[in-house]
Formats: structure tokens, C-alpha cells, sequence
């Protein structure tokens, strides 16, 4: 991790004394890693948790305001591994890890959601009972002549009046905490049974991959932040499955899956959004530059030797690119990348075709 790039870091090591502010703002840096985290399905290990705190207290100190990819690509520039420990290791027994951790979290937010109501009607119940004292030792004051009583009176209705308002403040910030777990509980609800991640490949899943690319046309209507939209598909992937059998086709699908997690950067976002077909945002990048990524990634696998089951076969992809444009939508700017990919295959395949 890059020297302080949290500036909290240094006061937790060390254990030195928190002010106020501090306290807020971790409270406010864990609303916003959790959410992140459960949005972006990854799994809170606690060696995921300390690097997206930091991550997250980064953004918050220095008041970055960032999309979900650009705080994947924030999390690579920091740190020299892959933004989730677990996801990396894709399969079956890491889909079995996943759900067990979302039922544990599911069972955590509940305590936690009640603990906090528990203390809300707490922190309610004691300053009513500030205030009924407060008014009777007022009703008191009126009574007492003595000058020096009087003053040790003003100064127990001072300490009170400073508790009742520190307690009010208490519950207002417990009140808002309380609403964003109630809603954390939905999302883990729902997290249990909309899995965003494809487990054979590793990769996001289509669901996830359309979340993402609206956010970023929403980022082009409202910033202009232009991105490039890639769309590959395996040639000749039938008879692949039937010549060397499923078992096959699923391994050269994962090694497909392979080359994007290592020759794209660290944050453009591959999903597997069909059985043999792929797609790739590109923040920043122009159609004309998500050309050149793309046919770097049809050159590597036209370069690679794939190991099946029972041989080593060679395989191509063919390729549509497009750029957005300021009236798409999810289903213009994939019907233009698709018909791209498309004009790929009836070309000749293994190549690539822009669509601008």
C-alpha cells in the first residue's frame, strides 16, 4: 500500500486516541466499503476488509467522487493483487464459501439491527427522563433563595441540558445507521439468491455486466466520460462441444476467461454474458482504442495453444466494437456491438470489426 494513503491508518496502528470526527468518519468509511463490497459481491475476508477499508478512507479523506470502476482500477493502483482473495480461486467450492458467508452476514445484520433499536429506545427512554428531571428541578429553582443552591442548580441543569443534546445527537447518527442496515439486510436478501458471478469462469455475470454498463452511460450523459464496448465470441464453439465433449468446451471458456483477467486492465470489466460470448467495458476509451485492445486480445488467443481433455486444439474469436454515443441505451449500444461482432463472423471470422 502506498504511503499515507489513509491518514486514519496511522492513529488505528497506533492506537492513538480518536476524536469525534474520527469516529464519524470510519462509521461513514464502513457504510460505504460495505455497501460497495455486497454490490460488487466480494467476499469479506478480513484481509478484503482491511484493504477496502483503506480504499474507501482514501476516497472519503480526499473527497473523490468515483463509479464502481474506477474504484476497482483506485484498488489495483494501491495494491499489487486481485481485488477479491477468494474470487480469484473460481468454482464450485468459492460459489459454496460465497453463500455461507452471505448467510453469516445475513445473521450478523439482524443482531446488529437489533442491538440498534435496543439502543435508540434506550437513548429515547433517557432523554425523557432528562427532560422530567429537568423540569422538576426548574419547578425546584423557583422555591430556593439561596444563591450558591441556585448555582449549583444552573450548573446540573447545564450538564444536563449538554447530555440531553449529545444523546439526541447520538440517536440521530444510531437512526441513520439503523436505516442503512435495515437496508444492508435487503441486499444481503438478495444477494443470496441473485449471484452476479458467472463460477465457472470467474468473470461477472451478465446481470452484473448491464448494472455496470448503465452506470456508465449514465456517466457519459451526465460527465461525458466516454467507454468502449467489446463483444467477443468463440469461433466454432459447437464443434469444439462436439468433437471433444462439454467437459472440454468449459475448459477453453475458462481459459478464455484467463487471458481477459490478464491482459485487460485493471479496470475495464469482462463479463461472460453468453454460453461462448464475452463482453468488456473500456472506461475512457474511444472506439478507435477499444480496437487496438480488442485485436491485442484476438491475437493472444489465436497465438495460444488450448489443452482439452484429449488434445491441444487451436481457437479464435471474433470481435464487434463500438463507442457510446450520447442517446444510447443498455439495448442500442449492445445491438450495435452485436451486429459488429456479427458482420466479425460473416467476414471470415478471427478478426475484428468498429462500429463508431
Amino acid at each position: 500500500m502506498k504511503k499515507e494513503f489513509c491518514k486514519l491508518k496511522e492513529k488505528l496502528e497506533k492506537d492513538i486516541k480518536l476524536s469525534r470526527d474520527d469516529i464519524k468518519m470510519i462509521m461513514n468509511i464502513v457504510r460505504k466499503q460495505m455497501n460497495f463490497m455486497i454490490k460488487n459481491n466480494i467476499v469479506i475476508t478480513p484481509k478484503n476488509y482491511e484493504r477496502w477499508f483503506y480504499v474507501f478512507c482514501n476516497i472519503i479523506e480526499n473527497n473523490k467522487e468515483l463509479n464502481d470502476l474506477e474504484i476497482l482500477g483506485l484498488f489495483k493502483e494501491i495494491y499489487d493483487a486481485p481485488y477479491d482473495e477468494i474470487k480469484e480461486k473460481a468454482g464450485e467450492d468459492v460459489e459454496i464459501k460465497q453463500k455461507g458467508m452471505v448467510k453469516k452476514l445475513v445473521r450478523i445484520a439482524d443482531i446488529i439491527e437489533q442491538k440498534l433499536s435496543e439502543v435508540i429506545n434506550t437513548l429515547d427512554s433517557h432523554n425523557n427522563s432528562i427532560d422530567s428531571h429537568k423540569n422538576e428541578i426548574v419547578q425546584d429553582e423557583e422555591l430556593i433563595t439561596d444563591e450558591k443552591i441556585k448555582n449549583i442548580l444552573k450548573k446540573i441543569l447545564d450538564e444536563l441540558e449538554m447530555l440531553r443534546r449529545e444523546n439526541e445527537f447520538l440517536t440521530n447518527e444510531l437512526r441513520k445507521y439503523h436505516a442503512d442496515v435495515v437496508r444492508l439486510q435487503g441486499e444481503l436478501l438478495t444477494a443470496r439468491t441473485e449471484a452476479e458471478i458467472d463460477f465457472l469462469t470467474g468473470l461477472v455475470n451478465r446481470r452484473r455486466f448491464e448494472r455496470a454498463l448503465l452506470e456508465m452511460i449514465n456517466d457519459y450523459q451526465n460527465r461525458g466520460y466516454p467507454f468502449a464496448l467489446i463483444y467477443l465470441d468463440i469461433d466454432n464453439f459447437k464443434s469444439i462441444n462436439d468433437k471433444y465433449g462439454h467437459p472440454s468446451g468449459d475448459q477453453v471458456l475458462k481459459e478464455i476467461a484467463l487471458i481477459l483477467k490478464t491482459f485487460l486492465r485493471a479496470n475495464n470489466i469482462a463479463a461472460r454474458v453468453g454460453g461462448e460470448e464475452f463482453a468488456i467495458l473500456v472506461p475512457g476509451a474511444t472506439a478507435k482504442e477499444g480496437e487496438i485492445v480488442a485485436e491485442r486480445l484476438r491475437n493472444v488467443i489465436a497465438q495460444r495453444t488450448f489443452s482439452t481433455l484429449e488434445d491441444e486444439i487451436h481457437v479464435t474469436a471474433s470481435f464487434g466494437v463500438t463507442g457510446v454515443r450520447t442517446d444510447d441505451t443498455i439495448d442500442t449500444i449492445f445491438a450495435r456491438v452485436d451486429k459488429a461482432m456479427y458482420d466479425a463472423k460473416n467476414s471470415g471470422k478471427n478478426r475484428v470489426v468498429v462500429v463508431e
